[in-house]
């Protein structure tokens, strides 16, 4: 039996390493963290579980990708799933206006003709256009062949070039576009095809996951173990070995060595090649690699609160405080940041009587680049104190939108791209690891191939973010093993 092994356990890990298994492969997956799941993981304080990455998802009804994805892969029974409010699961807030996204398309173009009327004809074209964009996905679809040239147009487009050449409104421009935070992409950067295929996901319904991403993760490792793989926890990767140009095992911190036939990466394409001898690849692809951009980093803000939050039952804020995009998505200062993200997803399950409220908002690495040596849990207080700062200006922020809650937090805790960093090993703590703008989407993609013919890539730089791009970043690597064609013929009929 071929054995494969699969570095990192976040979603396209750990989807990968069921995929192989269903093709017959002995599978190992080695993790550095002590638990599964890379950002799907959560923490826990008093008992009190805080969600890190995974805050919702969508089209995970049968027949939708993220639906077919986990029946394929056997696991659908085993996770129950809440919708949250079909009539506006997610609420755009700018300065005196208030507008909430409904399921489905057509129900989210006539509740912006309904705010902004003199628009309509234009919302009718960019709608059109935007499904249309969805379409040149065809692993999306779940579809073989796709027009490639139609892929690259959609991706190489830029979001607000094509939103303003079909609508006016400034306003409406904004709205559109305030949605481009999931992706952690500023809107003058972001693609067009990108932005309607995130939107799309969610349109087709967007759903709360009971126990968080922690519950996919874990039954996902669990079903590996049970088909006998192994998934093996502190277990940190230094070395994939090789002879001439295939690799032939992994070495982990304390020496011992995992032979390979085949070896799968989830990390960013940048960590990869620092694991492999440096002849294994160009010099001209190493240094394309090294020059592509990082995703944005971010601050989270865990509150801990008594009691229900109704605002954020079943509902998710995206709360831009001012109407220029650009600026908004500049790191938060002591000030307080210009847009933050809420949600609250303990709403979503039986409880003790308390709430988390997860903030995000933006925070560069530059900010806290200057205590990257340093290491966690022993970072020294000038760090403590700008977290500190950064955290508590979030929370204010949070506050002046709900001074009700103000008497009821009990808790607040903080992390910032330096704690990304540290349980994921993403580059810079980038959250969604490549910079997925229109100028490193389309040819700029990272490849699942590199040189080394029997390691591969997957994750969020080698099809798209989120917890669906990153599951079929599996089926694309393994596709290029086994044939594309009979896998998605099984995922369609799962």
């Amino acid at each position: 039996m071929k054995r494969a092994v699969v570095v990192g356990s976040g979603m396209g890990g750990l989807v990968a390493a069921r995929l192989l298994q269903r093709q017959g492969l002995d599978v190992t997956i080695l993790e550095q963290h002590t638990r599964p799941g890379g950002l799907l993981h959560r923490f826990f304080r008093d008992g009190l579980a805080y969600d890190t990455g995974f805050h919702y998802c969508g089209s995970v009804d049968a027949g939708q990708p993220l639906g077919q994805v986990l029946r394929h892969i056997g696991i659908a029974g085993d996770l129950e799933f809440e919708e949250l409010d079909p009539d506006g699961f997610d609420v755009l807030r700018f300065p005196g206006l208030e507008v909430s996204m409904p399921r489905g398309w057509d129900a989210w173009r006539e509740r912006l003709a309904a705010v902004f009327p003199h628009e309509r004809a234009g919302l009718d074209a960019l709608f059109a256009r935007m499904r249309a964009a969805v379409d040149a996905y065809g692993l999306y679809r779940m579809v073989e062949h796709t027009d490639v040239a139609h892929l690259l147009d959609v991706e190489g487009a830029g979001l607000l070039d094509v939103v303003r050449a079909h609508v006016r409104d400034p306003r409406l421009h904004a709205v559109l576009a305030g949605h481009a935070v999931l992706y952690g992409v500023p809107p003058h950067e972001a693609s067009f095809g990108v932005h309607a295929l995130i939107l799309d996901h969610f349109l087709q319904g967007a759903f709360a996951l009971k126990g968080g991403g922690d519950r996919l993760a874990l039954t996902l490792a669990r079903r590996i173990r049970q088909d006998g793989g192994r998934v093996l926890l502190k277990r940190e990767v230094t070395e994939v070995i090789c002879d001439g140009r295939l690799a032939t095992g992994v070495r982990v911190a304390d020496g011992e060595v995992f032979p390979a036939d085949l070896v799968i990466s989830n990390l960013h394409p940048r960590l990869t090649l620092g694991l492999l001898p440096e002849q294994a690849t160009r010099k001209a692809y190493r240094s394309r690699v090294a020059s592509t951009r990082l995703g944005h980093g971010h601050l989270g803000v865990y509150l801990e609160l008594e009691g229900p939050v109704p605002e954020l039952e079943r509902r998710n804020l995206y709360r831009h405080t001012r109407w220029d995009l650009e600026r908004g998505y500049q790191s938060t200062t002591a000030a307080g940041p210009s847009l933050w993200f809420a949600c609250s997803p303990s709403q979503r399950r039986d409880g003790d009587g308390r709430s988390v409220v997860l903030l995000i908002a933006p925070h560069a690495w530059e900010d806290v680049a200057r205590w990257k040596d340093t290491a966690w849990g022993e970072r020294p207080a000038a760090y403590t104190h700008h977290k500190g700062a950064l955290a508590d200006a979030t929370v204010r922020a949070f506050l002046a939108d709900h001074p009700h809650l103000a008497g009821r937090i009990r808790r607040v805790e903080a992390s910032t791209p330096l704690t990304t960093e540290h349980f994921t090993r993403s580059p810079e703590g980038a959250m969604y690891g490549h910079l997925h703008s229109r100028e490193q989407m389309g040819r700029a993609r990272p490849s699942a191939r590199i040189r080394v013919p029997n390691v591969l890539l997957v994750g969020q730089g080698v099809f798209s973010p989120g917890v669906l791009g990153t599951a079929l970043s599996a089926y694309y690597a393994v596709g290029h093993l086994f044939g594309l064609g009979p896998l998605l013929d099984e995922l369609r009929s799962a």
